[in-house]
């Protein structure tokens, strides 16, 4: 149970760091050239829809069984 909790933990530390990182440097940037973000975050977003509307799907199908 601890390995699962560290992994989840771990993860969302990860995504909390990219996200802090590509806020501060596109408000830190001087240069619009210089302020590249190491994560799309529309993707991120797509993804994430995605994924969850599958979930959400397969949990209407378990549960309606």
């Amino acid at each position: 149970m601890r390995f699962f909790l560290g992994l989840i933990v771990g993860c969302a530390l990860t995504v909390m760091a990219a996200y802090v990182i590509d806020n501060r440097a596109s408000v830190v940037g001087v240069d619009a050239t210089n302020t590249q973000q190491m994560v799309n975050w529309d993707i991120v977003s797509q993804n994430w829809h995605q994924f969850s509307d599958r979930v959400r799907g397969e949990w209407r199908r378990l549960s309606s069984s």
